[in-house]
C-alpha cells in the first residue's frame, strides 16, 4: 500500500477573498471531486488561522485521502493574498478607475499590449475589455445627455442625465460584469511590474520569505508543491525561487494554472519576475502549467520558457484543459457565458474524470513528477487524455 505525505502552498488568483472563504471553497470542491477519482476525503483538524509578518493571513489545513491500495495527506498552507488585494478594492471608486486606466496606458506605451498579442491574441482581448466597458459607457451616457438636452433645451439637465447615465452603468459593470475588479487587477500588476508601493511589495516578500521557510522545514520524504492560480503564478515563481536559493537539491514542484505569469512578466521594468523565472526553469523543479481555450483570462498556448526568451533551460509540461469534457453539458451551459466563473473552473470540482483537476492532483494518489511525466492525471477516456496530452516544446532562444 502506498503512502503519501504531501506539503502544498497554495496560492489564490486576485480575488477579495479571506483564506476562510477560501478554504470552505477547496473542501466543497474537492468533495465534488473525490468520488470522481475514487477518493475518500476527510479533514483531519480544523483550519488554523494566523498572520504572517506583514498581516497577511495564513491558513493551515490537512486532508486525509484515500483509494484502492493507497494513501495520502497534504498538509497545505494557504496564502491569503486578498489581504494584499483588499487594499485596492477599499479605495475611492472613482480613484480605482482612474489608476486602472493609467495601468492599462502604461501597458501600451510600454509595449506590453503588444507582446500580449504576439504571446496569446486572445489575451489582448481581455485586455481590451476594459476599455470596451468604458467606451460603451461613454457612448451611451453622451447618447442619453443629447436626447436630454433635445428634449428640455437646457444643458444644465442634459449634464446630469448623462452624468446619472454614467453612474449607473458604472454600478452595472461593477457588479455584473467585475469592471472595477479588473481595474484593480491591472493597477497591481502595473504597481508590482514597477514597484510603485512598497508598502504592498513588503507584504509579499513576508509571504515569500514565510512559505520559503516552511519548505525548508519539510520532511526529506516529503513532497512540496508550489501550487497557484491566475495571479498568484507570481508569487508561485517567487516563492520557488527563495526556496531554490535554500536548498536546490530538492525537487519541487510547481502547479501553476490559468496562469497570468506572463500578464506581468512580459512588462520590461518586471526584471526581478524574469530573473525567478529564470532561476525555476533552470533548476530540478517540475513545473506544469494547465491552460484551457475556453478561458480568455489565461495565456492559452503560451510557454513561459520561450516566450521569455530564457536559453538552456526547461519548458513546463503544458496542459491543455477542456472544461467541457470534465462537467456535465448542463453544468458547462451555465458557466461557459461568465468568463470569470470560467477562469475560477481551474480550481473548482469536477464532474468526469479527465488528465485535468486541481483537487485530484493535490490530494491524489499520484506523485506529482507521475503527473508531470504522463502530462496528466490518468484517465479511461482517450480523446480526454488526448485533450490533455504533454506538449513536449524545446526553449527558443
Amino acid at each position: 500500500m502506498s503512502v503519501i505525505n504531501r506539503l502544498v502552498v497554495l496560492l489564490p488568483g486576485f480575488e477579495h477573498m479571506p483564506v476562510e472563504a477560501h478554504h470552505r471553497r477547496f473542501l466543497r470542491e474537492a468533495a465534488k471531486t473525490a468520488p470522481v477519482y475514487d477518493m475518500s476525503l476527510q479533514e483531519d483538524g480544523a483550519l488554523k488561522v494566523s498572520s504572517a509578518e506583514g498581516g497577511v493571513s495564513v491558513g493551515e489545513f490537512t486532508l486525509a485521502t484515500a483509494g484502492a491500495n493507497w494513501s495520502a495527506r497534504t498538509d497545505f498552507v494557504l496564502y491569503g493574498l486578498g489581504d494584499i488585494n483588499h487594499f485596492y478594492a477599499a479605495r475611492n471608486p472613482a480613484i480605482r478607475v482612474l489608476s486602472g486606466i493609467a495601468a492599462l496606458i502604461d501597458f501600451i506605451v510600454s509595449g506590453t499590449f503588444f507582446r500580449f498579442l504576439s504571446t496569446s491574441w486572445r489575451y489582448a482581448l481581455f485586455f481590451l475589455y476594459p476599455l470596451v466597458i468604458m467606451g460603451a459607457i461613454a457612448a451611451l451616457s453622451y447618447g442619453s445627455g443629447r436626447i436630454a438636452l433635445g428634449l428640455t433645451q437646457q444643458a444644465a439637465v442634459a449634464v446630469a442625465v448623462g452624468l446619472a447615465t454614467a453612474l449607473v452603468l458604472l454600478v452595472v459593470a461593477a457588479q455584473k460584469m467585475h469592471f472595477l475588479l479588473i481595474m484593480d487587477d491591472w493597477t497591481f500588476a502595473r504597481d508590482m511590474a514597477r514597484n510603485r508601493r512598497p508598502d504592498i511589495t513588503a507584504k509579499l516578500h513576508q509571504v515569500i520569505s514565510d512559505a520559503a521557510a516552511r519548505i525548508s522545514q519539510a520532511a526529506p520524504a516529503t513532497e512540496v508543491v508550489v501550487a497557484a492560480h491566475s495571479m498568484g503564478a507570481i508569487c508561485a515563481l517567487h516563492i520557488l525561487d527563495a526556496a531554490l536559493q535554500q536548498n536546490d537539491s530538492r525537487r519541487y514542484g510547481l502547479l501553476t494554472v490559468g496562469s497570468s505569469l506572463l500578464k506581468l512578466a512580459l512588462h520590461p521594468a518586471a526584471k526581478a519576475l524574469r530573473a525567478s523565472v529564470e532561476a525555476v526553469a533552470r533548476s530540478r523543479a517540475i513545473w506544469v502549467d494547465a491552460q484551457s481555450l475556453t478561458d480568455p483570462m489565461n495565456f492559452y498556448k503560451s510557454n513561459p520558457v520561450r516566450d521569455l526568451n530564457i536559453a538552456d533551460a526547461e519548458s513546463p509540461v503544458l496542459v491543455k484543459v477542456r472544461f467541457r469534457s470534465q462537467l456535465c453539458d448542463e453544468t458547462y451551459r451555465s458557466i461557459r457565458r461568465n468568463f470569470f466563473r470560467v477562469h475560477r473552473q481551474f480550481v473548482y470540482g469536477v464532474e468526469k474524470r479527465s488528465a485535468y483537476s486541481w483537487h485530484a492532483i493535490l490530494c491524489g494518489p499520484e506523485s506529482f513528477a507521475d503527473v508531470a511525466a504522463r502530462g496528466g492525471l490518468p484517465c479511461e477516456c482517450a480523446a480526454q487524455s488526448s485533450s490533455s496530452m504533454k506538449i513536449a516544446e524545446t526553449a527558443t532562444i
